[in-house]
């Protein structure tokens, strides 16, 4: 298995570097995935008060906090749609251990929008989280929304890799 790249700051920044580069040079290339990236952003602000929601309900009685620092950082793919979204990546304190509370993690929840935040946050249900959702009548509807965001996001990361293999 790969380390994450977050493990390693250097790498990282070379990965970021890539990406900047990409679009910066081959933009005009990229607009279907700009398109893409749009598309899944807006279908992430339309889940996300269901998202919300729930975690309003589960999360402040929970002891185990989710919201650790391993989470809180883009991976490659994240870092591909906040690129075409035209977005900078945040600051990041890479000295924090993966286990401590997520850099982004206020007393009132993750300052960062839902839409922009790292898939490791996003895609991330607990069991208690989920065991809510799946009892709420709107989940089914939710389940829809989710697997439609997520055939995008696979289409646009075979659009962003057919551009940078030409």
């Amino acid at each position: 298995m790969q380390e994450p790249i977050h493990q390693d700051p250097v790498k990282y920044n070379q990965i970021v570097s890539h990406i900047e580069e990409v679009f910066h040079a081959q933009g005009y290339k990229l607009q279907k995935v700009k398109d893409l990236a749009q598309k899944i952003k807006e279908g992430l602000q339309k889940i996300s008060p269901f998202i919300q929601q729930s975690v309003e309900a589960v999360c402040p009685g929970c002891s185990n906090v989710c919201c650790v620092s391993k989470h809180g950082y883009y991976n490659y793919e994240d870092l591909v749609y906040i690129y075409a979204l035209g977005l900078k990546i945040p600051d990041y304190d890479f000295v924090k251990k993966d286990s401590t509370p997520c850099q982004f993690l206020s007393e009132k929840g993750c300052i960062m929008e839902r839409s922009v935040r790292p898939s490791g946050c996003n895609w991330y249900f607990c069991d208690s989280l989920l065991d809510h959702m799946e009892k709420r009548p709107e989940y089914a509807g939710f389940d829809n929304e989710l697997k439609e965001v997520v055939e995008v996001w696979l289409e646009l990361m075979n659009e962003f890799k057919g551009v940078i293999k030409e």
